[in-house]
């Protein structure tokens, strides 16, 4: 009866064409690897010859599997070497890890766990990539409430003293205001960074609310496409700020598994020319701009 009720649960998520499910599938695989891959070489690329030894055979290995899995022919072993190599990586950088290669790794052991030729293991495939966003949704926008720095707009206000945040919300702010908060450099004693503009109080409580509400409409199928478009353009402000554009694509690529059609297929080139630019930038050929 618990299975069952586990089951009905863990379906609501549910909803697809299985006829283009091993193609989408594939193709939300080959977007994934083409990120963690480029990302391996863009955080090595400044650093060259001043990494630790350790870095460059993580660098060689997630490469080789990287390869191996966009191939298909050793798809699941090649997941799986991806997985431990990523592991051994976040143990070896923490606690400075970034918190997306946690989510790495989880997606590398699901697709080494799960076949492409069986209908009931893509079926699960599918619906744990969705519930993985489902999830990091709902839960991210709870943990903004719980802390409770976004209900008077502190965190926001905080991240002013970041260049990259003041295009974004610094405009919703009075000169004064903006010119305050600025001013401080982040040290103890400095404050307050309570803000009583209205229209940034909307965004910064419409954040976590819009997050939980997402998750929420995702999960129902009347409401999954307004829901996903909705998702992604908040995703897309977030990372304008936080310029994490590597976080950004993974999950983006996960909310893109709610779509009804098979849109994967048709974003592969998108973000090949996407990583492509990124690389130019990191390599100096194009003009600087910071992501991470």
């Amino acid at each position: 009866m618990a299975t069952a009720g586990l089951g009905r649960l863990f379906s609501i998520v549910d909803g697809d064409d299985p006829a283009v499910r091993r193609r989408r599938l594939r193709a939300f695989e080959s977007i994934f690897v083409l990120v963690v891959g480029t990302e391996y070489w863009l955080r090595a690329l400044p650093r060259w010859g001043l990494l630790g030894a350790h870095y460059y055979a993580f660098l060689a290995v997630a490469t080789l599997a990287c390869a191996a899995i966009l191939s298909s022919r050793w798809r699941r072993p090649a997941f799986a070497t991806l997985a431990l190599t990523h592991a051994a990586l976040v143990w070896s950088e923490f606690p400075s890890t970034g918190n997306h290669a946690y989510l790495e790794v989880v997606l590398c052991l699901l697709a080494a766990f799960l076949s492409l030729d069986r209908a009931e293991e893509e079926r699960l495939y599918l619906r744990a990539g969705r519930w993985i966003a489902v999830v990091i949704l709902f839960y991210s926008g709870v943990q903004k409430l719980a802390h409770g720095y976004y209900l008077h707009g502190e965190y926001l206000a905080f991240s002013l003293g970041s260049t990259a945040f003041r295009p974004i919300v610094g405009f919703l702010l009075s000169p004064a205001e903006l010119a305050r908060l600025v001013g401080f450099t982040g040290e103890i004693g400095d404050g307050s960074y309570r803000v009583a503009s209205a229209p940034f109080l909307a965004v910064s409580n419409g954040t976590w609310i819009g997050e939980i509400a997402l998750a929420a409409a995702l999960c129902w199928p009347r409401t999954r496409a307004v829901a996903v478009v909705a998702a992604l353009l908040l995703l897309l402000a977030i990372e304008s700020a936080a310029r994490e554009v590597f976080f950004g694509l993974v999950f983006a690529n996960a909310i893109l598994l709610f779509t009804w059609s098979d849109r994967h297929s048709r974003l592969v080139p998108l973000v090949v020319v996407l990583l492509a630019l990124l690389a130019l930038v990191r390599l100096g050929i194009l003009p600087e701009v910071t992501f991470y």
